[in-house]
């Protein structure tokens, strides 16, 4: 095979990969489940809005289109994200801002966030 083949076959590699890690963040996998609160990100990061106390703000924050996060019994925040084709997940999971919830979706992550995409979300019992 001559050089200008393999430098072909690489760059077409590297593409494939490339385009992977764009559609599905460097480590998607398989759907999981992680159960937490579901938290808007503009009060968790300005002052640690959270809890009971804080669930009507988070409610009015995620209708008004605030970033939505999960914060999970160990401490981790992840960003909740709408997967394409599952729009509907993510608006239920509006409806529950400020609430435990649980939410089943794909993991992501890149550039330091963790994030999940959603697909289905219910309320923890």
């Amino acid at each position: 095979m001559n050089i200008s083949k393999l430098a072909v076959i690489a760059i077409l590699a590297c593409a494939g990969s490339s385009w992977a890690q764009h559609k599905h963040g460097d480590n998607a996998g398989a759907a999981q489940t992680l159960e937490g609160e579901i938290l808007d990100m503009s009060c968790y990061l300005a002052h640690e809005g959270q809890g009971p106390k804080h669930a009507k703000c988070a409610k009015q924050c995620a209708l008004g289109g605030v970033p939505l996060g999960l914060l999970t019994a160990d401490k981790k925040v992840y960003l909740l994200v709408s997967e394409h084709g599952k729009e509907t997940a993510f608006g239920d999971v509006k409806a529950l801002a400020g609430e435990k919830a649980k939410i089943t979706g794909k993991f992501a992550s890149r550039g330091g966030i963790s994030a999940l995409l959603v697909h289905q979300v219910e309320k923890a019992k």
